[in-house]
């Protein structure tokens, strides 16, 4: 599949082609990309149409959603084309990607292949002012009304059942899918599928569900008999083929039964483990301004410790020259011997004596000029 694109087109004879959504529609660069119309809907457009006239095309989802335009744009090209359009969720149909799956004459979906169906969502950057907000909200919901508008052409369900639907963020099973009218029949493979945090990896697609209030439920007991019955051939010396379970026992061991779903998990988890290192070095950046520089890049490489720890061990270290600050100064009178120094002692005369003593002395002082 070229990276530049979310799509695939397969001629597969005169009559039947094959049209492949796997991944985050239009992940790559925006739909409406006027400056490269090569990767934009126009060429979308333009490979469906080098297909020639088709009688039946097949269209493979496996996408967590993505653009909903792109996807409104996809829709009515399939739904307008004169071909039978076959949709098979292989794995996943979420969030604008149903929007597609709608445009099917016939959808079918594997017995524990999911659809999930919610309101748009804008994501934002920026500062806005109530009315600019308010603007924003209008948008949302003329945008849903749209996607209703997909769904009811379809399904079994009115208007305000759907948006209901919506707002609950609902992941709908296969048979859920299609007792709603979401899907027409139920295949009979099962699935590969992992969830691992905010991924969920479906037939070796890996699903971001980071932007969802909630997650799928799988039929893990579907999974665990597909691993546990795993079959392999082992030739015997007359040739003969016998069929003999694979006890998965280790990692080793599911890694060579699932070699595919194993390095997506992988990969999955090393880039998890980059941006989470990325993220902890950038909020110790965010506090350490005025830190001792040999503590902070100590946090940062030598001893790895999130800010949170960092600054309370900065608190300590503060906490302890203050400390020693005091103990040198407390050393120092000791050592200076400051405290053994006597003042020079005071006459043991009355305030009065005093007085008499001073007027005493400007009187003699006077009659000394005098002479």
């Amino acid at each position: 599949m070229d990276k530049n694109k979310f799509w695939e087109f397969k001629n597969i004879s005169k009559d039947e082609a094959e049209l492949m959504l796997y991944g985050e529609i239009a992940s790559e660069r925006p739909w409406w990309d006027f400056e490269n119309e090569t990767v934009t809907h126009k060429q979308f457009i333009e490979d469906l149409k080098n297909l020639g006239d088709k009688n039946n095309i097949t269209v493979r989802i496996n996408s967590v959603g993505g653009d909903i335009f792109a996807a409104h744009a996809i829709y009515t090209n399939l739904k307008t084309n004169k071909a039978k359009i076959t949709i098979i969720i292989d794995g996943l149909a979420a969030s604008a990607a149903t929007i597609v799956a709608m445009a099917g004459d016939v959808i079918k979906m594997p017995s524990n292949a999911m659809m999930m169906v919610h309101n748009p969502m804008f994501g934002m950057c920026g500062y806005f002012n109530s009315d600019e907000l308010d603007k924003m909200s209008q948008d949302l919901k003329q945008i849903k009304e749209s996607i209703i508008s997909a769904y009811v052409t379809k399904t079994s369900l009115n208007r305000d059942e759907l948006s209901e639907l919506m707002n609950e963020e609902k992941w709908l099973t296969a048979n859920e899918s299609k007792n709603y009218g979401f899907a027409d029949e139920i295949m009979f493979e099962e699935l590969d599928t992992a969830i691992d945090g905010n991924f969920v990896v479906v037939n070796s697609i890996s699903h971001d569900m980071s932007k969802f209030k909630t997650r799928p439920s799988f039929n893990k007991a579907s999974l665990n008999k597909r691993i546990a019955n795993l079959q392999f051939p082992d030739k015997s010396n007359n040739t003969k083929e016998v069929e003999d379970v694979m006890e998965i026992k280790n990692v080793a061991d599911l890694e060579k039964a699932y070699p595919n779903l194993i390095n997506e998990v992988k990969n999955t988890a090393k880039e998890e483990g980059k941006k989470e290192e990325r993220d902890r070095i950038k909020d110790i950046e965010q506090i350490s301004v005025n830190m001792d520089k040999q503590l902070v890049n100590k946090a940062k490489f030598d001893e790895p410790i999130d800010a949170k720890e960092l600054a309370f061990k900065s608190l300590q270290l503060s906490n302890k020259k203050s400390e020693d600050y005091l103990n040198d100064l407390k050393k120092d009178s000791i050592d200076s011997k400051v405290d053994d120094v006597e003042g020079s002692p005071i006459d043991k005369k009355s305030s009065q004596e005093i007085v008499d003593q001073v007027a005493d002395d400007i009187v003699a002082s006077i009659n000394e000029r005098r002479k």
